[in-house]
C-alpha cells in the first residue's frame, strides 16, 4: 500500500485514466447539504486561498487495461469523486453557455473524458449501473429521463450556485486544485 498527499484534480486529471466504482459499491448519495458543504469549502478556499482536506480515495489497478489506459478500481472516495466530476461538468457548462469555450474544452479534455473512441475508456469515471445513464447524460451533455437521481439533483444545483455565487465561475474552478486528498494505491 502507498499513500501520496496530492489535490483532486491532480488524481482525476492527467492522461490515460479511467475510474471504475465496482458493483459492491453503494450508488451515488450525497445530499444537498452534502454538496453545499462542498462548495461552500471551494468558495472559502477561493477568498482565503486556502487548501481544504476532501479526505482519503482509496484504489487498486485493475486487470482489463488497454494498451495506453489504466483503470482504477475505487474502493473508498467515490462519492468525493463523483461529486468533484458533476461540479465540474456544471462549470463546463456555465463556460460553454457564456461563450469561453476554451475553458470548457479543457475541463473536458482534462477530466471528463479521454481521447478515444473506445467506450470502456472514453469516460473517466464509470458509475454504478444504477447512476451509469444519469452520469452519462451529464458527460454528454443530455436529457436524463430520471429527474429524482442524485446525480441529475446535484448537477442542477452546482448549476444554480455557480450562477449565483458571489465570486466568478473561473473563480470556482480556479479554487478546486486547492481541494487536497490522500490517494491510497492498495498495490503497492
Amino acid at each position: 500500500m502507498k499513500a501520496t498527499e496530492t489535490t483532486v484534480l491532480n488524481f482525476i486529471g492527467g492522461l490515460d485514466k479511467v475510474f471504475i466504482i465496482p458493483p459492491f459499491q453503494r450508488n451515488y448519495e450525497w445530499s444537498e447539504k452534502e454538496c453545499l458543504d462542498l462548495f461552500n469549502d471551494i468558495i472559502l478556499s477561493a477568498e482565503t486561498s486556502k487548501k481544504h482536506y476532501l479526505g482519503n480515495v482509496v484504489y487498486y489497478v485493475g486487470e482489463n487495461n488497454g494498451a495506453s489506459y489504466s483503470e482504477f478500481i475505487l474502493v473508498d472516495g467515490q462519492q468525493r469523486v463523483t461529486t468533484i466530476l458533476i461540479l465540474l461538468c456544471a462549470l463546463r457548462d456555465y463556460f460553454l453557455n457564456n461563450g469561453e469555450n476554451s475553458t470548457a474544452e479543457s475541463i473536458e479534455r482534462r477530466y471528463l473524458k479521454n481521447d478515444t473512441n473506445d467506450n470502456r475508456f472514453r469516460v473517466r469515471l464509470k458509475q454504478t449501473t444504477y447512476d451509469s445513464q444519469c452520469f452519462m447524460s451529464i458527460i454528454d451533455k443530455l436529457p436524463c429521463d430520471n429527474k429524482n437521481n442524485k446525480i441529475i439533483k446535484n448537477y442542477d444545483l452546482f448549476s444554480k450556485l455557480i450562477k449565483n455565487c458571489s465570486i466568478t465561475a473561473k473563480q470556482i474552478y480556479e479554487a478546486i486544485p486547492k481541494l487536497e486528498i490522500v490517494d491510497v494505491n492498495l498495490q503497492i
